[in-house]
């Protein structure tokens, strides 16, 4: 009895077993056939085109004055009078009095000179007028000889020549000592530092004021090495120089007027100075403006002037042929900039060049050139592919 219940029981699992088999086969899930499909990239192409390319140097600095004097006290006295712009920042023409000393000395020292030089010329006239009369006095005697120079009172000529000379020296430095308590600007000139007062004493050389040129201000411009193989000419070389203030760009033209000789041991540059002056009703333009400046260079000939993002590595482009497949290709790369690549050899003209990113590229592989500006970010064009 339990033999056959068991054989009752295994026949009924084996059946339910058997239904749940034929169940999920007959109920599977049919999987979906999808058409493959073959990515194309989008690139960007540039049409090789062979020109004339004027290099532009890019560099910065720090506007300064170009000339700076410590003017002195060339004679000593004590101040007596100071222009009414004698303070720091106020512009002076060139000659202009800055500052005057005490003149009475002075001026009477001139005038002491004056008589000494005139006592020098009196006696040289009588001198003049002896040696004149010992002559008529020697023929008169009936002399048969030449007269000797004791005759003829040369000796005493000469002293009182001489003496005149002398005089006439003491009298121009009077003169310039009185000229010289008169501080006067040097040039065109603005004020910096005031190193005196009205009523101070100065002694002959001590400093009175520090002033700057007030029209003419140079800039240091770091150029590296690389760069500066692209400049000919150092002297007279075109500068534009600019400045960004209150959102507005203004613009200055200078010129190169000479390098500094050395190479800059930490960073290799040359350090080249440029001038550039103030123009009428120029506000901004004083010293320690900060200037961008874009120097003239070289004009290449005949080379290639490729969007920056063409280059791939050190010295090599993707060239894009009539259909569409791309290869490798080494170039000549003479000069890197920040937006163009300048290149010699390695392109025909007429060429297209690939100037857009293309991730894992395999020469041959196919591409969809476009001219567009967005084909940068327009993605990947899909192709279905029906085999």
């Amino acid at each position: 009895m339990k033999k056959s219940a068991q054989i009752i029981l295994i026949t009924i699992i084996g059946s339910i077993s058997a239904f749940v088999y034929f169940g999920l086969i007959l109920t599977k899930p049919v999987a979906e056939i999808k058409e493959r499909s073959r990515y194309i990239p989008a690139v960007e192409v540039w049409e090789a085109e062979v020109s004339d390319y004027d290099v532009i140097i890019k560099s910065q600095g720090v506007t300064r004055p170009k000339r700076s004097t410590l003017l002195a006290a060339e004679v000593s006295g004590k101040v007596v009078a100071v222009s009414p712009k004698f303070e720091v920042g106020e512009n002076f023409d060139e000659g202009e009095i800055i500052m005057e000393m005490d003149r009475a000395d002075y001026e009477a020292a001139e005038s002491q000179a004056a008589s000494v030089l005139a006592d020098a010329q009196l006696a040289l006239e009588k001198e003049n007028a002896l040696a004149k009369q010992a002559l008529i006095d020697w023929k008169a005697l009936g002399g048969d000889r030449a007269p000797n120079d004791l005759v003829l009172r040369k000796p005493q000529m000469q002293s009182a020549l001489a003496k005149v000379v002398a005089a006439k020296a003491g009298f121009e430095k009077a003169t310039r000592d009185l000229d010289r308590t008169k501080i006067r600007s040097p040039y065109k000139c603005q004020i910096r530092e005031k190193l005196v007062e009205l009523g101070s004493t100065l002694a002959a050389g001590s400093a009175a004021v520090s002033v700057e040129s007030a029209n003419d201000f140079e800039l240091r411009l770091s150029v590296s090495l690389e760069d500066y193989a692209f400049i000919d000419v150092v002297t007279g070389t075109p500068v534009m120089l600019e400045a960004s203030i209150a959102d507005v760009l203004y613009y200055w033209k200078g010129e190169l007027v000479r390098t500094e000789g050395q190479v800059d041991k930490s960073s290799q540059s040359v350090f080249f100075v440029a001038n550039v002056n103030i123009v009428q009703g120029d506000k901004f333009l004083s010293p320690g403006l900060f200037l961008n400046a874009k120097i003239n260079g070289k004009k290449l000939k005949n080379i290639y002037a490729l969007p920056r993002r063409a280059l791939y590595g050190k010295n090599k482009i993707i060239i894009v042929d009539s259909n569409n497949k791309v290869s490798s290709r080494e170039v000549v790369v003479i000069r890197t900039e920040r937006d163009k690549v300048i290149i010699r050899d390695g392109i025909a003209n007429g060429e297209k060049i690939a100037t857009t990113p293309i991730p894992n590229v395999i020469n041959g592989m196919e591409v969809n050139p476009s001219k567009l500006s967005d084909s940068v970010t327009a993605g990947n064009l899909i192709e279905k592919d029906k085999n």
